[in-house]
C-alpha cells in the first residue's frame, strides 16, 4: 500500500507542478526526496540510498556524453553558417501549407539513417524548425512534426538503442521485431501523414514574405556558400556505414570547425567561447534567428537525466515496484495484454522520466502477458517507446524540444505516436472481440 500512495504522491505533485509552470526539476527534486523518504521507511540506510542513486546516475554517462556533443553540433552549425545555408536552399522549395508534412517526412528519414531521435533533433530538427520559423508556418504542427518524425526512426531503425533495448529485455532477434513493427505502423503513418498535410493547408499563413525575407537576411550575413554544407556530410553518409551518432558528430564537429575557420574567419577561442556558451551572431535580425546551441543549453536537460536516472536505481534497490506486478495478470484479462502494457507503460514514463528505464519498468513488470517474446516485444515499441515522448517532463520529450527550439505543447500535435498505441489498441480489441465471438459460435455448435 506505501509503494502506491508514493508513487501516486510523485505523479500527482508532478502533473500538478507541470501545469502550473513550474521548472521540471523541481518537482523531480520533490520526487528524489519522496523516494529516498520511502526507502527509510523500509528500513535501508541514507548512506545505502545514495549509493543506489549514484547507481542509476551512472547508467546515464553515455547519454551525458550525447548532450555534450549535442550542444556543441548545434552551436557550430550555426556559426559555420551549416543551418543558415539549408535554409537558403531548402526554404523556396517549401509552402508555409506544406511544411508540416515536409518536416515529418525529413525527421522521419533522417532518424531512419540515424536510429536516434536525439541526433535528429540536434541536426535535421534544428533546420526545420528554423526553415518553419523563417515563412511563419504553424510552430506547433511543425514542432510535433520534428518529434514525431524523430522517434519513427528511433523506434525502428536498425541503428536504433531502442530497438536493441527492446530485443535485449525480450530476447528476441531485431529483424523479426522490425517486419512487427513495419506491420503495425502501416495505417498509423498513412493517417499521420494525410493529417500533417491537412492541418498544414488549413492552418497555412498567406503569403510568404517572412521567408523571403529571412532568406535574403541568412544570405546576405553567411555568404560562403555550399563550403558550409560540408558539416553535413558525415550525419548523412556515416551512419549508413554503420558508424556510431557519437563518431558521426564528432567528424561533423571537426568538419564544421575548419569551416568557421576557413571560410568564417572565426578564431579559435570564439570558436570555443560558441561551442560551450552558443553561437550568437553580430547582428541582432540575424542572431534572432540563428542564435543558440552550446554545451550551457543542455545543462537543464542533463541535470533531469541525472535525477531521474537516480529513480532506478532506488527503484531496483526498495523493490518499490514489486507489488505493481501482482496485479498484471487480472489487468491483461480485462483489457488484453497490450491493454495492460499500455496501462503500465504510461504511468512508468511517467514515473521514470526517460525512454530506458520507462521501457524497462514495463518489461519487468508486463513480463508473461503475451503468448511469446516477440509479442510482447511489439508491444513494448508500440507502448513505452512512443508513450515516453509525449510525457512534458520525460527527457525523451524535453531534450528534443531543448535541441530543435519547438515549442514546449508539441507533443500533443506529434499525431504519430499517438497513433501507434491507439491503433494497435483497436486492433487488440478487435481481435479479442473475434475470438471470443469464434469460441461462441463453437459452443452454439457443440450443442446444438
Amino acid at each position: 500500500m506505501l509503494e502506491m500512495v508514493t508513487l501516486g504522491a510523485f505523479c500527482f505533485e508532478l502533473i500538478v507542478m507541470v501545469a502550473l509552470g513550474v521548472p521540471v526539476l523541481v518537482p523531480l527534486v520533490v520526487g528524489f526526496v519522496l523516494f529516498v523518504a520511502y526507502g527509510l521507511v523500509r528500513g535501508h540506510g541514507m548512506a545505502e540510498l545514495m549509493r543506489m542513486a549514484a547507481s542509476g546516475v551512472s547508467t546515464a554517462s553515455g547519454v551525458i556524453e550525447s548532450f555534450v556533443l549535442i550542444g556543441i553540433l548545434t552551436a557550430l552549425w550555426r556559426a559555420a553558417g551549416t543551418i543558415s545555408e539549408v535554409v537558403v536552399l531548402a526554404a523556396p522549395l517549401i509552402t508555409p501549407g506544406v511544411a508540416p508534412l515536409a518536416v515529418f517526412l525529413l525527421t522521419s528519414l533522417m532518424s531512419f539513417l540515424m536510429g536516434t531521435a536525439f541526433g535528429t533533433a540536434a541536426t535535421m530538427g534544428v533546420v526545420c524548425m528554423t526553415i518553419a520559423s523563417s515563412m511563419g508556418a504553424n510552430a506547433l504542427l511543425c514542432g510535433g512534426a520534428v518529434l514525431a518524425g524523430a522517434y519513427f526512426g528511433d523506434r525502428c531503425s536498425p541503428m536504433s538503442s531502442s530497438s536493441l533495448l527492446v530485443r535485449s529485455v525480450t530476447h528476441t532477434s531485431l529483424g523479426a521485431n522490425f517486419r512487427s513493427m513495419v506491420r503495425s505502423s502501416l495505417v498509423p503513418l498513412i493517417l499521420t501523414v494525410a493529417v500533417y498535410g491537412a492541418a498544414g493547408l488549413a492552418l497555412a499563413p498567406a503569403g510568404s514574405g517572412a521567408a523571403q525575407q529571412t532568406v535574403g537576411l541568412l544570405g546576405s550575413y553567411f555568404s560562403q556558400g555550399l563550403v558550409a554544407l560540408v558539416p553535413v556530410i558525415p550525419v548523412l553518409i556515416l551512419p549508413l556505414l554503420r558508424v556510431g551518432m557519437k563518431r558521426s558528430m564528432c567528424a561533423s564537429i571537426a568538419l564544421a570547425v575548419v569551416v568557421c575557420v576557413v571560410a568564417r574567419g572565426m578564431t579559435v577561442p570564439d570558436i570555443a567561447t560558441s561551442a560551450v556558451l552558443g553561437f550568437v551572431p553580430s547582428d541582432a535580425q540575424v542572431a534572432a534567428i540563428m542564435s543558440g546551441g552550446g554545451i550551457v543549453s543542455m545543462a537543464n536537460v542533463t541535470a533531469i537525466v541525472c535525477l531521474s536516472s537516480s529513480f532506478s536505481g532506488l527503484f531496483a534497490g526498495t523493490g518499490i515496484l514489486s507489488g505493481v506486478r501482482e496485479r498484471m495478470g487480472s489487468l491483461a484479462s480485462r483489457v488484453t495484454p497490450f491493454g495492460a502494457v499500455l496501462a503500465v507503460a504510461v504511468p512508468a514514463s511517467m514515473v521514470a522520466c526517460n525512454q530506458t528505464l520507462g521501457t524497462m519498468l514495463a518489461s519487468e513488470l508486463c513480463e508473461g502477458l503475451e503468448d511469446s517474446a516477440g509479442a510482447l516485444a511489439l508491444d513494448l515499441e508500440d507502448s513505452a517507446i512512443v508513450v515516453s515522448p509525449l510525457v512534458p517532463w520525460s527527457t525523451a520529450c524535453a531534450a528534443v524540444v531543448t535541441m530543435c527550439g519547438a515549442p514546449a505543447l508539441c507533443w500533443a500535435t506529434a499525431f504519430y505516436l499517438w497513433l501507434i498505441p491507439m491503433w494497435h489498441l483497436m486492433a487488440a480489441l478487435a481481435a479479442r472481440r473475434d475470438t471470443r465471438a469464434s469460441r461462441s459460435v463453437a459452443r452454439l455448435a457443440l450443442t446444438a
